[in-house]
């Protein structure tokens, strides 16, 4: 525990083959095709904080996720888990001792639980697999702790995941992610299936259970609601790379880059009741071929040439044009 960062992300991207079949494209002529879903990304995650991930769907989001906790290697770049790289060789135990600190909560809590298991099987997984327990009963009473710790019964770990409720259901898979006493949880959209009601008990109990164990969070969301709830930092990705990253409560006063904006002013509001909630203007390009230059630019309506041309770099926490050179963008 030196002080740095628990997570440390440095210029990651990740590039998928596309092309059709290598035969059918000697006949057509065609070259191979890439999709460049997360291109040059860098961020940090402060130990016990809450890092946000925003976007609209197609911006990259989940994939950031997956290479994070190590279900997809990056094409370039370097991940660093409380000073173990993800990216380089190592020793293995380095690998398999860090394995067990970090957890993934998804979108659909129903496709992530095995539906032929009950529950007090789908927490023990990890707690056996990790073999921190000696006996089949300290693993009973250890799941009958974390049900209780995250609102149900003890009773509960005889049922199967679909004799409960969406949010219940969450409330079974967070309760896997703290079986094998993880410190790094990354949740993907972990709020966007359930009802509005539900989000706010299952963030809640998220935030408590951060403030009980000191967790470090990976927050993957489209809703700017739920990250404006949670986070204490946010990056904003856009066809795959970061384009506003900081401070959340600075970044939502006062948003800079033009599709952070426009990411906020479709956020719904009171003060608006009674006035048409505004759309975000066209849709996000296809990574397949994303515009040159700024892939924002066929959306904003700051753009210039050297925005059709020239990617802006991060600098200062915004990569845009308009920002860098004090042109108006407001």
């Amino acid at each position: 525990m030196n002080g740095e960062p628990v997570v440390q992300v440095r210029g990651v991207s990740r590039h998928f083959d596309v092309s059709r079949p290598w035969l059918t494209r000697v006949f057509a002529g065609e070259p191979r095709r890439q999709l460049k879903a997360v291109r040059d990304v860098t961020f940090e995650v402060e130990r016990a904080q809450t890092f946000g991930l925003v976007g609209e769907s197609g911006s990259g989001k989940t994939t950031v996720a997956r290479m994070v906790v190590g279900l997809l290697p990056p094409t370039a770049g370097s991940i660093r888990i409380d000073g173990v790289s993800l990216t380089a060789p190592g020793p293995p135990a380095d690998r398999q001792r860090l394995r067990r600190r970090i957890h993934m909560v998804f979108q659909d809590p129903y496709a992530s639980l095995n539906p032929r298991w009950r529950i007090e099987r789908i927490i023990a997984e990890p707690i056996r697999a990790f073999g921190l327990a000696h006996s089949n009963e300290v693993a009973t009473e250890r799941v009958n702790e974390l049900l209780s710790l995250v609102g149900l019964h003890a009773a509960d770990r005889s049922r199967f995941p679909h004799e409960f409720s969406g949010g219940q259901r969450q409330r079974v898979a967070i309760a896997r992610a703290l079986a094998s006493s993880a410190e790094f949880i990354v949740c993907d959209e972990p709020t966007s299936a359930l009802d509005v009601s539900v989000q706010a008990q299952i963030l809640n109990l998220m935030r408590d259970l951060q403030e009980r164990f000191g967790l470090t969070y990976l927050l993957i969301s489209h809703d700017l609601a739920v990250v404006r709830h949670m986070a204490d930092r946010i990056g904003v990705m856009y066809l795959g790379r970061v384009v506003e990253i900081g401070n959340a409560r600075a970044l939502f006063r006062t948003p800079r880059h033009p599709y952070t904006r426009m990411l906020l002013d479709a956020v719904p509001d009171i003060s608006t009741r009674g006035r048409p909630d505004p759309d975000i203007a066209g849709e996000i390009p296809s990574p397949i071929a994303p515009p040159p230059g700024c892939a924002f630019h066929p959306r904003c309506p700051f753009a210039h040439e050297r925005c059709r041309n020239e990617v802006p770099a991060l600098l200062d926490g915004v990569a845009c044009h308009a920002v860098h050179e004090g042109r108006p963008a407001a």
